[in-house]
């Protein structure tokens, strides 16, 4: 199987606490088949899960993940039933209790253990993480390419819940947000993204957009509408060509193309909350073999090495539980 046509590999990393060892055993699985990313993005526990792919030698990766799950597992699987009620179900103190802080304390030594950020910052894999400015509300993006990263900005997405803000260059961060946006901003480039997603529920009513679907949608758009505007400029006279505005018409243009391959673990709503909380050790490598499972359904299928239709500047495949969706 040959990745040549692709100038980037990229992998995107959502939220969903525990079910985030989905996302450790499908990058595990991927490792395994020699796919290596040059870009990688994440918010909340995919936070995690990134830095540690950035911050760790190829052959090491696997071996770091499996080692910071395990040890995550041991962690918060003893954790007090009251805080995960409280975490987990959404009913948090007023203020930080003595065992969140404990447990954040605990948890920012296992990143700085488990990430090589000297690794990180020396850019041979760009990362990106995503998460939400509590003062502005606005959504915040933390890159190698721009910033020196620590523990504090992969902390700033909040990977657990009930966890406290965390404080960057005096502004407060205290959310997730999935870096799609991120990608639009990078150079274009004939892009393999696998987004794997520790949970996207189906919504209740026809026609509704998944969380996911949504951010992965607007990006084909983008990249539909810049291959679109590059079939067309074959057809602009010289002279049209001049003009100011179509000038910047043009600038948008791009003949670069790129293939999303959707995973998806957990699609059903309920009991996600629990679903979240559980990191006995049972559950974390039920989750792991499944994204290992996954993986190997959709390389036994590869449909998906197949180049976009001439007027499309993206393709979507989804996989869930296994089972490879029509493109879209």
């Amino acid at each position: 199987m040959s990745l040549k046509r692709f100038a980037r590999i990229g992998f995107l990393l959502s939220g969903g606490a525990a079910l985030g060892a989905y996302q450790a055993g499908a990058s595990a699985a991927l490792e395994a088949r020699g796919v290596e990313p040059d870009w990688i993005a994440g918010t909340e526990i995919g936070a995690i899960n990134a830095a540690i792919i950035a911050g760790s030698p190829p052959q090491e990766r696997t071996l770091r993940l499996r080692r910071f799950w395990q040890d995550l597992s041991a962690l918060v699987a003893h954790r007090p039933r009251r805080w995960a009620r409280r975490a987990f179900g959404r009913l948090l103190p007023r203020s930080p209790s003595e065992e969140a802080l404990l447990l954040e304390g605990e948890l920012r030594a296992l990143i700085a253990g488990a990430v090589d950020f000297e690794r990180v910052n020396s850019g041979g894999v760009r990362l990106v993480l995503g998460a939400l400015n509590l003062g502005t509300g606005g959504e915040a993006y933390f890159d190698n390419d721009r910033h020196v990263l620590g523990p504090d900005h992969v902390l700033a997405s909040r990977p657990l819940p009930g966890l406290s803000p965390v404080t960057i260059d005096r502004q407060f961060y205290g959310g997730g947000v999935i870096p799609v946006g991120a990608l639009l901003e990078a150079p274009p480039a004939d892009t393999l993204l696998f987004v794997i997603d520790g949970y996207d529920p189906v919504p209740e009513k026809a026609q509704a957009m998944t969380r996911a679907a949504r951010e992965i949608e607007g990006l084909k758009r983008n990249h539909d509408l810049r291959r679109m505007i590059a079939l067309l400029s074959e057809h602009v006279p010289p002279a049209a060509r001049r003009h100011r505005d179509v000038r910047r018409c043009l600038d948008a243009a791009s003949s670069a193309t790129i293939t999303i391959l959707h995973f998806v673990h957990e699609e059903s709503a309920g009991d996600l909350a629990a679903k979240m909380a559980d990191f006995s050790e049972g559950a974390v490598l039920r989750r792991w073999q499944a994204g290992e499972n996954d993986v190997a359904t959709s390389f036994a299928q590869p449909l998906w090495l197949e180049p976009p239709p001439p007027l499309s500047g993206a393709v979507v495949h989804e996989l869930r539980h296994g089972v490879l969706a029509p493109p879209r």
